[in-house]
């Protein structure tokens, strides 16, 4: 019956665009309907070459403040951090010190199976690794504190492999973490600092860092799930968090990040939190070839695997879909190639999506995650295309 309700409740918002005169019109329309009011949201910025033609923000960051979401509000971005560990691996490529086919064995010498010969590091970037994920999970509690160490700990233990290096898609987000640690051997630095370097700080974004268990920077948003939403996470005693009921539309939400949701605190395959604007700038850098060069980025945005019909993993497997080195390409017949990332994170979801022959790029990020993220983006993907944006 909640299911029934909420397509019914899409179908209205659709209805409701249609009605609209401008494309803006339509898309502010369909994000009011879909968070309601006084109750987690998030923000949208729409992009053609560098200007902003829609830009804003709905809902609570913070359920206990009362805090509204703003163009300072910082979310996880989740998965979406993948592309930028990639990058700082491609740029110490770009340098000399690296190669896409560098079996990644010599870094690792404690691994002893003999597969991590086989193993490159593009392999890592593309998900095509074969490495299974057997983190233990039997203590739900380690898992909703295990850092990059503790979550990369199983790896002399794996024996076998999924399947040969570079065959198959399976998402897997610990191998992100190896590539990280690639970066600490050779530039003798942490990850962390490297990333804050050579990344953030040149291109201006000055809001965006690691996930710091001990410290929580001005404005950032808690992710939240609504407990009485058929596609909410699940949670178990020892981690539940606080929970905040919505009088007006009966809505109990429940945050839902560190402290709650396990693997939160690893950081190069999904710890970085980060603004809308922040974003911005970081597709203007990428743009403009000022993080990598032309070349490395369109071996970035390259096909390396198809995702479609995986029998590996489900993420993102949908038709006409692969992937590159940190970002899926989706080729949608009748619209031009699409370079994105998503990411899910507790209560978080997150959507960067780009369009580069057309110049266009969409931005969501959302602190809730009971609605559906593909069909938003979807329908927006139409109006632009409906309004010869795309």
């Amino acid at each position: 019956m909640k299911r029934i309700f909420l397509i019914i409740a899409f179908i209205f918002s659709i209805c409701t665009y249609m009605n609209a005169s401008t494309p803006q019109q339509q898309i502010d329309s369909i994000m009011r309907q879909r968070y309601g009011i006084n109750a987690p949201g998030g923000g949208i910025m729409i992009l053609k070459g560098d200007s902003v033609i829609f830009e804003n923000y709905y809902g609570i960051a913070d359920m206990t403040t009362g805090e509204p979401i703003s163009e300072k509000t910082r979310f996880n971005i989740a998965s979406i951090s993948k592309q930028f560990t990639v990058v700082g691996a491609l740029r110490l490529i770009e340098e000399g010190k690296l190669a896409l086919d560098t079996p990644i064995a010599p870094y690792f010498p404690h691994y002893k199976a003999t597969f991590w010969n086989d193993i490159k590091l593009w392999h890592l970037m593309s998900h095509t690794s074969g490495l299974p994920d057997t983190r233990d999970r039997s203590n739900r509690n380690a898992c909703v504190y295990a850092n990059d160490a503790i979550s990369m700990s199983y790896f002399p233990s794996v024996t076998t492999l999924n399947f040969s290096p570079g065959e198959c898609y399976d998402y897997k987000n610990p191998t992100f973490i190896l590539i990280a640690n690639i970066i600490e051997q050779l530039e003798g630095k942490q990850f962390i600092d490297y990333q804050q370097q050579h990344i953030f700080n040149p291109i201006g974004m000055l809001s965006t860092s690691y996930f710091n268990p001990d410290y929580t920077p001005a404005n950032t948003a808690h992710g939240y799930i609504n407990t009485q939403a058929e596609t909410s996470a699940s949670t178990d005693s020892d981690t539940a968090g606080k929970t905040i009921e919505i009088k007006d539309n009966k809505s109990i939400w429940q945050e839902y990040d560190y402290g709650e949701e396990t693997f939160f605190a690893t950081r190069p395959d999904g710890g970085i939190y980060s603004t809308i604007r922040d974003l911005r700038l970081w597709e203007k850098a990428l743009k403009e070839y000022r993080i990598i060069s032309k070349e490395m980025l369109s071996t970035a945005y390259t096909p390396h695997i198809t995702v479609t019909g995986s029998t590996w993993s489900t993420y993102q497997n949908r038709p006409n879909t692969s992937y590159g080195l940190g970002w899926f390409i989706d080729n949608t017949p009748g619209y031009p190639t699409k370079v994105y990332h998503t990411g899910d994170n507790g209560g978080f979801q997150a959507y960067l999506g780009k369009f580069p022959q057309k110049d266009v790029t969409v931005i969501i990020l959302e602190n809730r995650n009971d609605n559906d993220r593909w069909s938003l983006v979807k329908t927006i993907d139409e109006i632009l295309l409906n309004a010869g944006i795309l």
